[in-house]
């Protein structure tokens, strides 16, 4: 019987060897594969980070996700370092600061604006130069790029002296003024005739504004009841260099300088049309309804071109005061930039 089980045996070798190779139950529940770690705490979260990263490299072309992964692992390790976190701090710092300045200026130059000129003056000037800088700005020449600005200005100056107008004369109860003298009548004003305007501050030459020599006029504000108290010659020399001691004679004298002596300088020369001054003939002013205020123009025969000047004007009477806070004021300021 012995030699039928060791024959059977050597008749089944291979069962006998696939018995030996299939691991017992026993031995599953107690081996373990050494490379295998035991799951952590976090794994919920780590697999589903897994999954994120999984979807995000989804989207990407094959041969680009390692290479976004280095790149983003790159950019947080540079954004890491002690050096670059200052960097990023100044830039924001400076952002914030230009921020506030930018803020500032614009609510002071707001500010400017809203502040009118209320001082009480002998004259006002035309054309009205722009606010708040108080600056009479134009561009020079005939291309339509040079004559955006000053036809708006030449505008002002038809404006005013149309009023002085050959139909405005003849009015009845505009009447010739002679000597120093207004007229005594009642209701009748004295005539202001521009027909002795030099020409280059006519309209036929658009006030010198496309030549780059500009004409600027002062108009006297109606004071009411206001009568000036003129200077001899010999009183106005002690303020005021004169040229010609005849034009000072039943005149309200006018003066235009520039504020320092560089304005002074880029100012160039200038020129009074058709009178240095009001003539003592057309005060006081009561109310009258024809009554012609009367000009002084002023031609800048030679400013300089592309720089602001600042030029001051002032009235000279032994009744006239030439502070701002003077009521009225005898002195107006104003800047003038050719381009």
């Amino acid at each position: 019987m012995n030699t039928d089980i060791e024959k059977g045996q050597k008749d089944n070798p291979e069962k006998d060897s696939k018995n030996d190779d299939q691991p017992s139950a026993d031995d599953s529940d107690v081996k373990k594969d050494p490379d295998a770690e035991e799951p952590a705490e976090d794994s919920p979260l780590k697999g589903k980070e897994a999954n994120m990263e999984g979807q995000n490299d989804a989207n990407l072309p094959p041969g680009e996700k390692s290479g976004a992964k280095e790149g983003a692992k790159g950019l947080r390790e540079w954004l890491s370092k002690s050096r670059v976190k200052w960097w990023i701090a100044i830039l924001v710092a400076i952002v914030l600061l230009t921020v506030v300045l930018v803020g500032t200026l614009l609510a002071v130059e707001d500010d400017d604006y809203d502040i009118p000129d209320t001082s009480i003056r002998l004259v006002k000037l035309w054309p009205r130069p722009n606010k708040p800088r108080n600056v009479i700005n134009f561009v020079h020449g005939t291309l339509p790029i040079e004559g955006r600005v000053w036809p708006d200005l030449t505008k002002q100056l038809d404006v005013l002296l149309s009023r002085y107008t050959p139909s405005a004369n003849r009015s009845k109860h505009v009447v010739e003024c002679f000597g120093g003298s207004q007229t005594m009548e009642e209701n009748k004003v004295c005539k202001f005739d521009i027909r002795p305007l030099m020409l280059e501050c006519s309209k036929s030459m658009n006030y010198g504004y496309d030549q780059g020599k500009p004409c600027v006029f002062l108009e006297f504000n109606n004071i009411s009841d206001w009568v000036p108290e003129p200077y001899t010659a010999r009183e106005l020399e002690n303020y005021v260099e004169l040229s010609d001691r005849s034009s000072v004679t039943n005149m309200v004298y006018l003066d235009c300088q520039g504020d320092s002596l560089v304005d002074q300088e880029n100012m160039g020369r200038i020129q009074y049309t058709p009178d240095r001054g009001f003539p003592t003939k057309f005060f006081p002013y009561r109310g009258q309804p024809e009554y012609m205020s009367p000009l002084v123009g002023i031609r800048f025969t030679k400013p300089a071109v592309g720089v602001a000047i600042s030029v001051t004007c002032k009235l000279w009477a032994k009744n006239v005061n030439h502070t701002d806070e003077a009521v009225p004021s005898g002195q107006i300021s104003f800047n003038l930039l050719v381009d």
